[in-house]
């Protein structure tokens, strides 16, 4: 009999918090990553391109390389990294804080603490950005056990002189599942979360948008940025 042409994998929308309006993400169940069909490619795309976000859980034995298959369904033209076949420490700001995976340098590793052995990379000391190394103000040392910021709002993607890939993906291996830490915004709103250690927060560029005002709206719709290098 011929194989079935439908995917098996479910989209399912996340369920905002009581308090919440986010309306983006999607968790994504029945997804064998390492053995997509094409059906199964049409049904993750499309559900990235209608949720902005999506999750698939229980991932974390998944290999480098097919980590990078599923990023590339989005751009399979797309056979680089966003700071190039390697870390330039002249060209990328993260080049402190991560480690290319060897034998798929498109992947990079980041986190915290000593890794005796990972995917080829062995003895190595990852440490992750701190919001101490990036804001102006930081919360004292005394107490920031306890409380964190943003580090700071990016794309996965350095783009000097080099072409974004349409998505980026994320894989965790390993993360605090107790800890909380008090995340404040210090934008002046007093606004607080409760998030676990590790955590990364996402944003709906759709949302963005569509808060700013109509002369805020116009500026981005019209305005183009023009850069001039020059070689001292």
């Amino acid at each position: 009999m011929p194989h079935s042409t439908a995917s098996t994998i479910t989209i399912h929308p996340l369920t905002p918090p009581a308090g919440s309006t986010y309306d983006f993400g999607a968790e994504l169940h029945n997804a064998d990553l390492e053995n997509l069909s094409a059906a199964d490619a049409e049904v993750i795309k499309s559900a990235l391109y209608h949720h902005q976000v999506i999750l698939f859980k229980n991932q974390h034995a998944l290999t480098p390389k097919a980590q990078y298959e599923v990023t590339r369904l989005f751009d399979p033209l797309a056979t680089g990294y966003g700071h190039g076949k390697t870390l330039d420490a002249k060209r990328s700001i993260l080049h402190p804080d991560l480690k290319t995976i060897p034998h798929q340098p498109e992947v990079q590793v980041i986190g915290n603490g000593h890794v005796s052995e990972f995917e080829g990379l062995t003895d190595i000391t990852l440490k992750h950005p701190h919001h101490q190394t990036f804001h102006k103000d930081v919360i004292s040392k005394e107490d920031d056990r306890d409380n964190t910021r943003f580090y700071r709002w990016h794309i996965d993607a350095a783009l000097y002189e080099l072409e974004p890939p349409i998505a980026t993906s994320l894989l965790a291996v390993q993360v605090p599942k107790t800890q909380y830490q008090n995340l404040r915004y210090d934008d002046g709103s007093g606004d607080e979360m409760k998030v676990p250690r590790g955590s990364t927060a996402f944003v709906s560029s759709y949302r963005m948008f569509e808060v700013l005002s109509e002369e805020d709206k116009e500026f981005a719709r019209t305005t183009k940025v023009q850069v001039c290098l020059q070689q001292l």
